[in-house]
Parts: structure tokens; C-alpha cells; sequence
């Protein structure tokens, strides 16, 4: 199977030389701090949405085989790239999905049956949550950061509140009570807003380096083996050295001799 266009981008970013490397690591980094909460920054990979792999079961095999229950074609085509392995940002790029009709399709084939691997509550909770499935207080519930009881408080205050003629977003109250950090709502509520968006790539449009350090590594072999000769030069120079030092006049050649 050929690389992915995914895979492709992230091979000659990985060429880059380092110092390119650390400056784009460094406004990455600036960047994503200002909407998202350690909480997010911290993930790890098995617990990302976009990087998961789903695997299909054989029922999913087998609905994809023989389409027997005529679902969209992008279903479809979603089972067949999940059939290769390939990872749901992978799916996406290939096939100019936005990660919201990801996590439609995800959230179908899951509740069909069609998938063989264990998903991790950050994953179908994320999932979920972008697809239009869960709401807010049940997506931190199902992600493990807020309990039922919690969301029930929040509830009962939100209708006081109401019954008062004092309208507030459950998401406001959850922060208000102190159930979940407000740069935890802010990260999932831009996450959604970024999930409809469509992302294209052409991995021909990134300079590749590929050439460069092949060079470069066989410039560092170059100065290697000279840093060695040099060596062994100076070890020659000073053994001959040390014998012309310490030879005796009876050892030096007389011309009557050659």
C-alpha cells in the first residue's frame, strides 16, 4: 500500500534540519497554548482522537464487502480506509473529510458493530462530542472528568436558576461550581468550532531535505575518517621522531658503504 498523504507531509517535515524543526516545535507551541488547557496539550497518543486506528470486525469486513445495507458512500469509503490501517487524520486528508464527518462516521460504524479494537473513553467521548452526539456535560462525563452526581448539581442549579428569569449555559455553571476548569469548556468548544473545517494537502508544496542529509551525513563521515589520517599522522611523525632522537653514531650509514 502507498504512504498516505498524511504520512508523506510528516516524513519530509521530519527531514527538516533541527534548527527549522525546534523553531516550528516553538510556535506550535506558543500557539496552541493560547486555546488549549494542559489538560489537552498533555494528551497521550492513545487517548488522541485524530490519531486513532480503528480496526474493523468481521461484520465490518464483511458490510464492506458486499454493501449489503447500501449506506452512503462515504461510510463506505471510510471502512475501506480504516481496513488499511490507516488513522482517522489519515482518512481525513485522503479524502478531503472535515474530522467532524469523521467523527460521524466513527460514531456509525461503532454503534454498528463494525469495529474489532477496544476505543478509549477520551476517544468515543471526543468522538461524540464533535459528531453532535454528546453535549458538553455528558462528553466531560464520558471522558472521565466529571461524574453524574456532579452534572445532576449542575442541572438542579441551572433550573433554579431559570425558575429565577436567569438564563446561564450549563458549561458556564459547571465552571461556576468549580466541576471543570474553564479553559477545559474553552479547548473542547474550539475543538468542535475546528472540526468543521476542511483541511487539503499537497505534500508537494513542502521543500524536502532528503538529499541534504544524505550530504550531510556523508560530509560527517568525510571529517571522520580525515580526523583519524590526522591522527595516525601525528603518531607516525612522532614514532620517526623519536627514532632519528635516539639513533647512535654507529647506526648512521658511511658512503664508503653504498
Amino acid at each position: 500500500m502507498s504512504k498516505s498523504l498524511f504520512i508523506d507531509f510528516m516524513e519530509k517535515m521530519l527531514a527538516f534540519p533541527l534548527w527549522i524543526k525546534q523553531t516550528i516545535f516553538l510556535n506550535l507551541s506558543n500557539d496552541l497554548t493560547t486555546y488549549l488547557s494542559n489538560e489537552f496539550l498533555d494528551v497521550q497518543e492513545g487517548e488522541l482522537f485524530h490519531i486513532y486506528r480503528p480496526a474493523l470486525s468481521e461484520q465490518g469486513q464483511n458490510e464492506l464487502l458486499t454493501k449489503e445495507s447500501k449506506y452512503d458512500d462515504m461510510i463506505y469509503s471510510f471502512m475501506n480506509c480504516c481496513s488499511k490501517g490507516m488513522s482517522l487524520v489519515e482518512i481525513a486528508i485522503e479524502n478531503n473529510f472535515t474530522i467532524e464527518e469523521i467523527a460521524k462516521a466513527f460514531m456509525f460504524c461503532k454503534t454498528s458493530g463494525f469495529f474489532s479494537n477496544k476505543v478509549t473513553n477520551s476517544v468515543s467521548a471526543t468522538a461524540g462530542f464533535l459528531a453532535g452526539k454528546y453535549r458538553t456535560g455528558e462528553y466531560f462525563i464520558r471522558a472521565g472528568k466529571m461524574t453524574i452526581e456532579q452534572l445532576d448539581e449542575v442541572l438542579n442549579k441551572q433550573q433554579e436558576m431559570n425558575e429565577a428569569g436567569k438564563h446561564v449555559f450549563i458549561a458556564e455553571l459547571m465552571v461556576q461550581m468549580g466541576f471543570i476548569a474553564d479553559r477545559d469548556v474553552k479547548s473542547i468548544m474550539f475543538m468542535k468550532e475546528e472540526a468543521g473545517k476542511r483541511f487539503s494537502l499537497n505534500p508537494d508544496d513542502i521543500p524536502t531535505l532528503a538529499m541534504e542529509k544524505e550530504k550531510f551525513d556523508i560530509r560527517v563521515e568525510n571529517t571522520r575518517l580525515k580526523e583519524e589520517n590526522e591522527i595516525l599522522r601525528q603518531k607516525m611523525d612522532a614514532i620517526l621522531t623519536f627514532i632519528k632522537e635516539h639513533k647512535t653514531p654507529e647506526e648512521e650509514p658511511k658512503l664508503e658503504e653504498f
